[in-house]
């Protein structure tokens, strides 16, 4: 397989990692404010980021970079808020 041809693999894996997320949320099977749904952000983004290394376009480069930041910034906030809950406990 050449480069090209695996950077778009890797990038439709990242578009498939959001779509999975995003219809999750939609049918009821993942909560919007639970760590799944953050994860699934979080390797949609990295992996169309890493996409972008063949192709690079700087608009959809800042997009992924803020999902993952704002992804593990959601993941961090739920296990300071689950720390913080068993402390209360």
């Amino acid at each position: 397989m050449d480069p090209a041809m695996l950077y778009q693999v890797i990038g439709v894996c990242g578009f498939i990692a959001y779509m999975t997320g995003f219809a999750g949320l939609q049918l009821g099977w993942l909560d919007g404010n639970g760590c799944a749904y953050c994860v699934s952000n979080i390797i949609g983004a990295s992996l169309v980021l890493v996409s972008l290394y063949h192709a690079f376009n700087f608009a959809s480069a800042l997009i992924q970079v803020a999902w993952i930041v704002l992804g593990l910034l959601g993941l961090y906030r739920r296990r300071f808020a689950v720390a913080s809950a068993h402390q209360l406990g």
